[in-house]
């Protein structure tokens, strides 16, 4: 794994009020895209939530192609978070598993309504 340009830029939750690329949010965190990618499959085979938030296609599947809503962005940064501090892909897939609540849509929900009542 490459080294992060910023090793603290998933320290804190990301809350973003658009949707945006897989790109610019590697960008944003300070990783490849490719290791967003790989966080992004974590989540995608993982978080049902998470599945769910993509468009679907005409034919019935997922448009992975498609702009991250603000929840998918801030499930990557928790992610991104997890791999910072346990350093393998298995352990973060086990982490997940045993603790889904931490990356559920209410979750999110809950935390950036938190944001904004701080932030008013």
């Amino acid at each position: 794994m490459k080294p992060r340009r910023d090793k603290d830029s998933t320290t804190n939750d990301i809350f973003l009020d658009f949707w945006i690329t897989k790109s610019q949010l590697a960008s944003l965190l300070g990783v490849s895209r490719s290791t967003l990618v790989t966080w992004e499959n974590l989540a995608f085979w993982r978080i049902d939530h998470f599945r769910q938030s993509y468009p679907k296609k005409s034919d019935g599947t997922f448009d992975r192609e498609s702009p991250l809503s603000p929840y998918q962005s801030w499930v990557l940064g928790r992610i991104g978070r997890a791999m910072s501090q346990v350093r393998s892909s298995e352990r973060v897939k086990a982490y997940i598993q045993q603790n889904p609540q931490e990356f559920s849509k209410f979750k999110y929900q809950a935390s950036s309504q938190q944001v904004s009542q701080k932030g008013a």
